[in-house]
């Protein structure tokens, strides 16, 4: 009996060290979890000069029926006209050589309401004019009905931002979307209107 007293002991310590082997081993240190790559949203707005076919493709995409009935190059400093036919009103797409082109070549202001001869929305934007509504010579517009007031909306909805500032000669001004950036402080006017992109009506 005495003589296996030390072997059980020597079993006893065997199944001690497997035991501690065995036992749980250290977590293995965990990955970084990566970071979400950050999105970066585009700018929408569109720079100029741009085409009227530009323009035609935007409203042709939107939910608004568009018809061209037909187009016109030229003369300088015009380089495309395009008639077309929205919801039985006419939309005449202008698109100038520049923005400048544009701004001598209209005699409107901005904010004024339309006079004898003139569609009953206008809007400019970049080097491109937009006209939708019937026009009479010798005749001022008429006020819209409830029908194109909407979809006089809904045209500068899709136009802005994409075509940004939009200046208007409408019988009723339609509020934009987008505002107007803000600076540190008011710059001079003559500063504000030379970085504008938008044109500006000489007096």
């Amino acid at each position: 009996m005495g003589q296996g007293a030390p072997a059980i002991s020597i079993v006893g310590l065997l199944l001690t060290l497997i035991v501690v082997g065995c036992g749980p081993t250290a977590a293995a240190p965990s990955s970084p979890t990566p970071l979400p790559t950050p999105v970066i949203t585009p700018d929408p707005h569109l720079t100029g000069p741009i085409t009227a076919d530009q323009v035609f493709g935007i409203i042709k995409g939107s939910q608004l029926i568009i018809y061209a009935t037909n187009a016109t190059e030229g003369p300088a400093p015009i380089v495309k006209r395009i008639n077309a036919d929205l919801d039985g009103w006419q939309l005449r797409i202008t698109a100038y050589s520049s923005a400048a082109s544009l701004q001598r070549s209209e005699t409107w202001k901005p904010g004024t309401a339309p006079t004898s001869g003139e569609p009953p929305y206008t809007f400019a934007a970049l080097n491109v004019l937009i006209e939708y509504g019937p026009t009479r010579l010798g005749i001022a517009p008429a006020p819209p009905d409830d029908a194109h007031k909407a979809i006089a909306a809904t045209l500068v909805g899709i136009l802005d931002p994409l075509v940004w500032p939009i200046e208007q000669h409408s019988l009723v001004t339609i509020p934009g979307r987008t505002a107007a950036p803000a600076g540190p402080s008011p710059a001079p006017t003559k500063a504000t209107k030379s970085a504008s992109p938008s044109p500006s009506k000489a007096s």
